[in-house]
């Protein structure tokens, strides 16, 4: 167990520094962008502006703007679709943490927490709304009918698709024994959607032939459900570098995860019971932690999960080919790998 995690640790820490390097240049485009959106005096705007203000990687952003430099040479054309993902995905966050009822998020309290839900709910309904402000900006640049109608086709099909895949989630895991067919749709949907329509939207207003658009969509679906399976990685064992034992936090919601579905379909009766002991708890022992990673490794569930990541990761890589080479698409290429690998 302790070479699996100095491996990991060492993989990580690489793949972290590469995932910093790609989104020097992108990330403050983004930020700067976001903080126009939702500038404004009102207590909400205000909130709003907090929420999406509090962090994070900005990926989907990243992907729409190389996606489209990639394409035309230039990532400009693609900030009011990146801004609008970015606005989509923090919706979407507020409402996950509202079903979860989660307490803390990037070490913030989540938005429920702080102004209570009925705000809430309407601080992510002000986000998704903002959503075609920004969508509208492209009259100025003079994107075509057709574009713009396959943008608003983008924006809407993966918001349905991240719904619907929140709803098939708790209604399967309420029923129980979740096949793996059911966790990769139920991924696809949440996470392959909002990483697939913001990378063929920026090809989409970089001027891209429909087979280019396609293409991007595929890399960024394939993309979405390796950045998923990773997230499933470091559920069980991403922590420890940093406190001596995992976060478990899909066991404590009895969420999907890719490990705990491999393991329960191979596991025997005693492991099978071991595992289900650990669903729903709120902490976990030293012991806990040691019995459920040694059962986890036991039943190949962790080396199955790292397979699997990698298999996404790579079909999206291969999908980059469509692109003309060049130091956008080098970018792009490092991202995936650096996302397969990534420590958080």
């Amino acid at each position: 167990m302790a070479e699996l995690y100095s491996k990991l640790n060492q993989t990580l820490a690489k793949s972290k520094s590469e995932l910093d390097d790609i989104a020097a240049k992108y990330r403050p485009i983004v930020e700067n962008a976001l903080l126009h959106a939702l500038e404004g005096n009102s207590e909400l705007s205000v909130a709003a502006s907090e929420i999406v203000s509090a962090g994070g990687k900005r990926i989907r952003a990243i992907m729409a703007l190389l996606t489209c430099e990639a394409v035309c040479g230039s990532y400009e054309k693609a900030i009011p679709v990146a801004v609008a993902y970015e606005l989509a995905h923090a919706a979407s966050l507020v409402q996950d943490d509202i079903i979860d009822d989660s307490n803390i998020r990037r070490k913030q309290p989540t938005a429920h927490k702080k102004y209570g839900v009925t705000r809430a709910i309407l601080i992510s309904d002000y986000l998704i709304f903002e959503i075609f402000s920004e969508l509208a900006k492209y009259y100025d640049v003079r994107l075509s009918k057709k574009k713009l109608t396959k943008l608003l086709l983008y924006v809407a099909n993966s918001a349905k698709m991240v719904a619907k895949g929140e709803y098939l989630e708790s209604k399967l895991v309420a029923v129980g024994a979740l096949t793996e067919a059911e966790y990769l749709e139920i991924i696809g949907l949440k996470t392959g959607a909002l990483f697939a329509a913001p990378t063929a939207s920026g090809a989409v207003v970089g001027g891209a032939s429909k087979r280019v658009v396609d293409a991007m969509y595929q890399f960024g679906y394939n993309l979405g459900i390796g950045f998923q399976l990773m997230d499933d990685m470091l559920d069980i064992i991403g922590n420890t570098r940093v406190i001596g034992k995992p976060v478990f936090k899909d066991l404590q919601n009895n969420t999907c995860n890719v490990a705990l579905v491999h393991a329960l379909s191979h596991a025997n009766p005693y492991q099978m019971n071991l595992i289900h002991s650990m669903l729903w708890r709120r902490w976990f022992t030293p012991s806990d932690v040691k019995k459920i990673i040694s059962t986890l490794m036991d039943l190949g569930s962790l080396t199955y999960a790292a397979s699997l990541t990698n298999k996404y990761c790579s079909m999206s890589r291969n999908l980059l080919h469509c692109l003309p080479p060049s130091k956008a698409r080098e970018k792009l290429e490092k991202l995936t790998e650096a996302l397969e690998n990534r420590s958080e």
